[in-house]
């Protein structure tokens, strides 16, 4: 017999970031929980609104299933006699395991015969395993942030209010903090019953929705862009439907209703961006815009209820959008009264951060900064001029009223590149001021020009060297100045792009920057102070460089391989790290490869100390060691003319060379001779082969299946 599941926890208003992530954890723990309760089910299907958490599982067993145990018992030779009578030990066993003699089984095991017994747990009914199953549920369920309420100890996003919990027709007891389960949910706050009952699971969707509550948070995200969509529609525009912003409105309504307002024709003199987050970060609304791209003096919000009273609903909406727009249009006439350019002695007079100059000494430092990655990359005079400018002027936004105002300081280097181009500067300059604090999270689009590249790097170098100089550094799950993100950041940049620099000299040369400004006191300039902090970026590099790695598909060990051997920039260490990803991947060599690597460092690491500083080639004398040391030789040239060129194919295809050569030399040669000299001049040709095959990446590090 089966029966479905319906389980809700009924809340105050949620917020909207934190429902999915907690109905994923509902769904997860549930499914987990019935199959290690050995209760048969099907689908486990989450259900969230702003008030409500579900679950509808469907065809769950009404009774769990049997569980059959083994225990082990004495040996054969113990439990009977020569006659094959029990004896006390059979007796005692069967006693303990609640099973009469005549079920006691006699196998035969590795260690001779013994005696089991199978043991039997009749299956209870579900609905007296489920109750706590349920209760843990809840209490199971994480959020960034909990409260509590009342007298008691239990935390939870918001106050608990109802419980739903029904076995096909019976009610499965649940109590989780004094709140009891029933039969009994809840639809819509105004307009729907404040009791509304279910018989069976079945129920719930269509009765919920008679009481305008759409509980399928998919299905009523597909409402809301449908619906958003025709109200656009009828007024000649299309929404900007954002994902983020759509799936957090999902979360904010329980029945979607569209309302589409206007703002005055004249607030489209604002940036666009302003107006944008104006209607989506303030009001959560869409932003509408004509066939052609262009902004509408309109928007769609999306009331939670019936179209009833929606004209008052309009008004109440217009008459908070206008006084914000309002808001930016003042701050744009009173910015634009300066010139940008003269904001930049402003910026002596606001704290970078402390112990590091004010945002006057970081510019000049990101001046130095871009100068030098100019020279690095490559990039063309008008290129390097560009971003010299940029950088003169991509922190003066952070000077004026729009960004001061903490709804709109999101927008900062957005908003100083439309000032910079609305005081004359080159589109370029803009540009590039716009882009350099992309990519500003995970899934954010990079910097797409070239001068807004270096800015960003040099922006990203500039912090990270800061921070880690001021001691301000992350450890485990703290990184209050996102310093991890920052350094991924710089790792998406340069691969994406093809900005080649050397981190090592990139980092000194901020260093260097750093000290060299008068007001950053807090810095530490003693040798051993730079070199830690300069380590210590370095290892969080190669941590960030393996996560970006792995997250695109390529295993653990390789990034580490990679890392262990050492690279000088970024697309490098990718590049490699790709390169050798294919090869385990499809080539047939890839393990001949690693093993020949792993067979050097077998004999090698461990005597190192014994090694002689250089090969002297009197010494060779078996020819297969006079046939590896050419080859090494020759290996060695071809690896820095292939690491000057970037060819890691050409590195790869060495390593090929080198294989079955190595393999001669083991075969024929005995590394650890009792001749002190041959030995050290053998472990010294060794090294010389490592340093031709490690070039691509430490096969120590590389795991063979």
């Amino acid at each position: 017999m089966k029966a479905d599941l319906l389980f809700e926890i009924g809340v105050e208003e949620i917020p909207a970031g934190v429902v999915l992530p907690a109905l994923e954890q509902l769904r997860e723990y549930l499914a987990m929980a019935l199959d290690r309760a050995r209760l048969d089910h099907g689908e486990v299907r989450v259900l969230g609104t702003p008030r409500r958490l579900a679950a509808l599982i469907a065809d769950v067993a009404v009774l769990q299933a049997d569980a059959v145990t083994e225990h082990k018992g004495p040996p054969a030779q113990q439990a009977f006699d020569r006659k094959g009578n029990p004896t006390q030990a059979a007796f005692g066993f069967a006693r303990a395991r609640g099973v009469s003699i005549e079920d006691l089984e006699l196998r035969e095991t590795e260690k001779g015969a013994f005696v089991f017994a199978s043991v039997v747990e009749k299956g209870r009914p579900a609905i007296e395993v489920l109750g706590p199953i349920l209760s843990q549920a809840v209490t199971e369920l994480t959020f960034p942030k909990t409260m509590r309420w009342g007298e008691g100890d239990f935390r939870f996003c918001r106050p608990l209010r109802w419980l739903v919990a029904l076995l096909g027709e019976q009610i499965i007891p649940v109590e989780v903090d004094g709140t009891v389960s029933g039969a009994i949910t809840r639809g819509h706050r105004v307009f729907g019953s404040d009791e509304v009952r279910l018989s069976t699971p079945a129920d719930y969707l269509p009765l919920l929705r008679e009481n305008y509550v759409i509980a399928d948070h998919q299905e009523r995200r597909q409402l809301i862009a449908e619906k958003v969509g025709k109200a656009t529609g009828d007024v000649g525009g299309r929404p900007r439907l954002h994902e983020e912003l759509l799936n957090e409105v999902t979360f904010l309504v329980e029945y979607p209703t569209p309302v589409v307002g206007s703002f005055d024709k004249r607030f489209l003199q604002l940036p666009e961006t302003v107006v944008v987050k104006v209607l989506e970060g303030h009001q959560r609304f869409f932003a509408v815009e004509a066939p052609s791209g262009r902004l509408l003096p309109c928007f769609v919000g999306v009331r939670n209820g019936t179209d009833e009273g929606l004209e008052q609903v309009r008004r109440g909406y217009e008459w908070v959008v206008e006084p914000r727009l309002e808001d930016a249009e003042f701050y744009l006439t009173e910015d634009l009264k300066t010139p940008f350019a003269e904001r930049v002695e402003q910026l002596k007079r606001v704290t970078f951060l402390a112990g590091a100059g004010s945002l006057y000494d970081k510019t000049m430092r990101l001046v130095g900064l871009v100068e030098w990655l100019s020279e690095r990359v490559a990039a063309s005079p008008e290129v390097a001029a560009t971003a010299r400018r940029a950088a003169e002027l991509c922190k003066c936004d952070l000077t004026t009223m729009m960004i001061g105002d903490t709804k709109l300081s999101e927008l900062q280097g957005v908003i100083g590149g439309e000032y910079a181009r609305r005081s004359g500067e080159p589109e370029d300059v803009a540009t590039a001021i716009a882009e350099h604090y992309k990519p500003r999270g995970a899934g954010d689009e990079l910097p797409a020009s070239l001068p807004g590249q270096l800015l960003a790097t040099a922006d990203r170098l500039d912090n990270l060297v800061s921070c880690f100089a001021l001691g301000l550094r992350p450890s485990g799950s703290q990184d209050p100045y996102a310093l991890r993100r920052q350094m991924q950041a710089l790792i998406l940049i340069a691969v994406a792009s093809g900005l080649r620099y050397n981190l090592r000299d990139a980092l000194s040369h901020v260093y260097s920057l750093l000290q060299g400004t008068a007001s950053a006191e807090g810095v530490k300039s003693d040798e051993q102070s730079i070199a830690e902090a300069l380590a210590a970026m370095e290892e969080l590099a190669q941590q960030r460089l393996a996560a970006a790695l792995e997250e695109d598909g390529v295993r653990y060990d390789l990034p580490r391989a990679v890392n262990s051997a050492g690279w000088r920039d970024f697309v490098e260490a990718w590049q490699r790290a790709k390169l050798l990803a294919a090869k385990a991947d499809r080539d047939p060599e890839w393990e001949h490869v690693v093993l020949s690597g792993q067979r050097i460092t077998n004999i090698y690491r461990p005597a190192e100390a014994q090694a002689a500083p250089s090969v002297d080639e009197a010494l060779l004398l078996q020819p297969e060691e006079r046939e590896l040391w050419q080859a090494a030789q020759h290996a060695q040239q071809r690896v820095v003319a292939a690491v000057a060129e970037g060819c890691w194919q050409e590195l790869w295809d060495t390593a090929v060379e080198l294989a079955p050569i190595i393999d001669r030399f083991f075969d024929e040669v005995l590394v650890m001779a009792e001749d002190p000299a041959l030995r050290a001049n053998r472990l010294a040709l060794l090294r010389e082969v490592q340093v031709a095959l490690f070039a691509l990446s430490d096969m120590r590090e590389v795991v063979l299946a």
